[in-house]
């Protein structure tokens, strides 16, 4: 097994469904650990993400729930065209 780490930004427009890494250095990943590298709070909102793993890309999703009224709804993920280029996410993986 081989571990990889590797830091790339967020994508300037999102797109739904997520945005791809590709760890080169991996030819098939079998575990993943995705961290945001800055606050992930934007506006009146607060973020999550959540990753998937395919062969030697993770697909990263980032959702969103809003904060400010008095009972906030569910999370959903972020709109289409939302710049998330200020965030920086670290990759660790794991695999052959």
């Amino acid at each position: 097994m081989t571990i990889v780490m590797k830091t790339t930004s967020g994508p300037s427009s999102y797109s739904s469904g997520g945005f791809t890494v590709t760890i080169g250095e991996l030819e098939k990943i079998s575990k993943a650990i995705v961290v945001p590298n800055t606050n992930i709070e934007a506006n009146d909102k607060v973020r999550q993400i959540r990753w998937t793993i395919s062969g030697n890309t993770v697909t990263i999703v980032v959702r969103e729930i809003d904060v400010t009224g008095s009972s906030p709804v569910s999370w959903s993920e972020v709109a289409d065209g939302t710049d998330l280029s200020d965030i920086t996410f670290t990759i660790i993986a794991e695999g052959y």
